[in-house]
């Protein structure tokens, strides 16, 4: 059995470098390759295949239904599930389709003007134009299309009028009542948002809370996951087995306890609202349950084996979720860990260093795991998980649910229980709020995935042999450290994909420029969505100059997040309104070892045609961002600098065809062009006779809509472009186009 799960396993490891999912019929002819294999190997290969059949049947299902949808006249009918999300100019809401071929299906919409207020329940009949789900792609950020895989959302799009919406129904959710229930009684709490998060799974924290959260290291604390579900099932088990029992059912009380306990666990995962953690938690605590209903021992190898082959089989798609194989590691990482220890201490002292021990040791892998997924850990971690874990587990997390159970039932005297919860959590939300400003986050951006691999089988070697061992391998523990540490910085340039708007960085080490802030729409900022994650992932901690190049919103987007987040930075703009701003012919001629002209084009009353004009040059590599600049200002540059060139040239105006003018292309000579436009937008850019002029002049293109954020490493003697969407897996859900290349100029 242990072979079957190791093959599903390898069959998921697998599935994130194929460049297309199999298609169904290929799985007959995999199986004829089980009778190839020798028969102890069998298993191992009908667990690949298992997986794989699996993945594949479940993606054309998806993919069919999908492409059936957005084909389809029929006006949608289905439920509104969640909290819609409500803004100044729009809502935003998940319906689930209760009719044709994609029922059981959701739907991600944003309603201009709903004619009645959204809530969870209603049951709608409505038109909407349809689009795939697709997000931006930088570093760090959420994989949109994966996570649309796991949620099982199908399209997303915004609802129309060509019909009249209508209002079929409001059913009651017994959830959402008590969700209003709750949310009212500790309205006037401080620590709301924590109780929200770890009562109803509602984790709406502010920016500076979320930040908190990941700079401390205790994110997991506040999503509803194994942690709770296995506290409710723990503790639910005690009192159920301390009732008194009649003599006559004394047998019946360890399978009565816990079934009543993994009954109270799977109610309090249906409060969080089945969220995808809770479920995974779910299913493992069902495995425990039935192997000791059974009588059963499972070792920690067997059973997480086991957990992880169940997980993949039912949902294939959980190898597109970092959180998933975060969460399956540390549940190893615990396991091996207890399995390392000794099974007994009596003295407290020794219990003491089991625990600080156990701690140190799960820290230690998960920080490392952490930089493997994310690319960063948090120096807080230890601390913060020994000072919270044990005083949110042992005490404030249970008294916690106690006073949710006398919320729920009614029970008199709630209020001052909420007093108590508020209290409790008082620490750590003042923790939270201190980490937010003061803590940190360990970036390593660059760092070799071989490398931390390295570290994590010397860290087993470690532990599975000798202790002294430890002194040879801790010089390898701060190999990624010190890498990083003796790094040279490079120049590198990234245009971030902020969808249909503009924001360029120019990064030397942990210090950068930017080139406009990215767009806002409405209550949409992609500054706060996509920028400011960007440079933190990136590791700039010192933003020196911030150009705005003209006064459009898809450039300017929420400059002032910047200026909160970096106070020093200085703002170079003509927008009349900025204040503290230079004007953009006062910036510096050179930014450290960068020299920057701004290119005089005349006095325009068109606000696009103002636009900045940059030019970089780096080690003689000229790299020239124009802004939204028209052909008329594109004339009048290469009149005015009759020798302007341009080995790298950002398409101007996302590549419209107002703009990259034939003559003006063709005197620059580009030996690359970026764009930086969003898929599917409704102004169609870059346009076909942009990108027909460029093949002309054999000017290769690279546009963030297909390859995600672009990143060039410039040396004196080459440049290196690198798309983000080829690097990031799985390579079988990326854009087929643009995401092949990867092109290197050298002198």
């Amino acid at each position: 059995m242990k072979s079957f799960c190791i093959g599903v396993l390898a069959g998921s490891l697998l599935s994130l470098f194929l460049p297309i999912v199999p298609a169904f019929f290929i799985i007959f002819l995999l199986i004829a390759v089980i009778f190839i294999l020798p028969r102890s190997g069998r298993l191992f290969g009908a667990g690949v295949i298992a997986f794989i059949a699996s993945w594949s049947w479940q993606f054309y299902a998806y993919q069919d239904t999908q492409h059936a949808l957005l084909l389809s006249q029929q006006p949608l009918t289905g439920v509104i599930v969640d909290t819609p999300q409500h803004y100044t100019e729009y809502s935003q809401f998940k319906l689930q389709l209760d009719s044709g071929l994609a029922k059981g299906y959701y739907i991600q919409l944003n309603w201009h003007l709903p004619p009645h207020t959204l809530n969870p329940g209603q049951r709608w009949q409505l038109t909407a134009k349809l689009r795939p789900v697709a997000g931006v792609a930088n570093p760090g950020a959420v994989n949109k299309e994966a996570q649309a895989l796991l949620d099982n959302v199908i399209a997303q799009g915004n609802v129309t009028a060509e019909t009249e919406a209508m209002l079929l129904e409001q059913q009651f959710s017994l959830r959402q009542y008590w969700l209003d229930k709750l949310s009212f009684a500790v309205s006037s709490l401080q620590t709301k948002p924590l109780l929200m998060a770890l009562t109803m799974g509602e984790r709406n924290f502010s920016p500076s809370l979320w930040r908190g959260l990941q700079q401390s290291g205790l994110a997991h604390l506040l999503a509803i996951s194994g942690l709770h579900i296995g506290l409710v099932f723990g503790w639910g088990l005690v009192l159920l087995r301390v009732l008194p029992w009649p003599i006559r059912y004394l047998n019946w009380r360890q399978p009565i306890a816990l079934m009543g306990a993994m009954l109270l666990s799977f109610s309090y995962a249906w409060l969080a609202g089945f969220a995808v953690p809770t479920i995974r938690a779910s299913v493992a605590l069902m495995l425990l349950v039935l192997a000791l209903l059974q009588k059963k021992s499972l070792s920690y190898l067997g059973y997480w084996l086991l957990l992880a082959a169940i997980l993949l089989l039912s949902k294939p798609f959980f190898t597109l979720s970092k959180s998933f194989w975060l969460s399956l590691l540390a549940v190893a990482v615990i396991f091996f860990v207890l399995w390392r220890q000794p099974q007994r201490r009596s003295r407290w002292r020794d219990k003491l260093t089991l625990f600080f021990s156990f701690h140190f040791s799960l820290t230690l892998f998960m920080a490392l795991l952490s930089m493997l997924l994310f690319n960063g850990t948090t120096l807080l971690s230890l601390l913060s998980n020994l000072l919270f874990v044990p005083w949110c587990s042992l005490v404030a997390i249970p008294i916690l649910l106690l006073c949710l159970l006398a919320e729920l039932i009614g029970l008199p005297g709630s209020s001052a229980m909420w007093q108590l919860c508020d209290w409790l959590f008082q620490p750590l939300l003042w923790w939270l709020n201190w980490s937010a400003e003061y803590g940190s986050w360990l970036v390593l951006p660059d760092i070799s995935n071989v490398l931390i691999i390295a570290v994590l089988v010397s860290l087993l070697w470690h532990y599975l042999a000798a202790p002294r061992l430890l002194y040879f391998i801790l010089p390898f523990l701060f190999l990624p450290l010190l890498q990083q540490a003796v790094k040279a910085p490079t120049w590198q340039l990234h245009l971030i994909d902020v969808g249909q708007g503009l924001s360029a960085l120019l990064q030397y080490g942990d210090r950068g420029m930017l080139y406009d802030a990215g767009p806002r729409y409405g209550e949409h900022s992609a500054t706060a969505a996509q920028v400011l994650p960007y440079l933190r992932q990136r590791g700039v901690k010192t933003l020196d100059y911030l150009i705005l190049s003209h006064d459009d919103s898809d450039h300017t987007g929420d400059w002032q997040l910047l200026k909160q987040e970096y106070p020093e930075v200085h703002i170079y703009t003509d927008i009349a309104n900025v204040d503290n701003a230079m004007p953009c012919a006062q910036l510096p001629e050179y930014y450290l070892h960068a020299q920057l002209s701004v290119l005089e084009t005349g006095n325009f009353s068109n606000k696009n045609d103002s636009s900045c004009v940059l030019l970089i040059n780096l080690y003689g590599w000229q790299i020239l961002i124009p802004g939204d600049i028209s052909q008329q200002v594109e004339r009048q540059l290469i009149q005015r600098y009759p020798t302007l060139t341009a080995n790298v040239l950002v398409l101007a105006h996302h590549g419209s065809n107002s703009s990259s003018h034939f003559t003006f292309l063709y005197q620059l000579a580009p030996q690359l062009a970026l764009n930086s436009a969003s898929l599917y937008n409704r102004y169609q850019h870059p346009a076909e006779q942009v990108v027909a002029r460029l093949a002309a002049l054999g000017i290769p293109l690279h546009n963030t809509a297909q390859s995600g954020a672009l990143r060039l490493d410039i040396t004196a003697n080459s440049m290196a472009l690198i798309e983000y969407r080829a690097q990031r897996i799985p390579f079988w859900l990326q854009k087929p186009d643009g995401n092949a290349e990867t092109l290197a100029a050298t002198r």
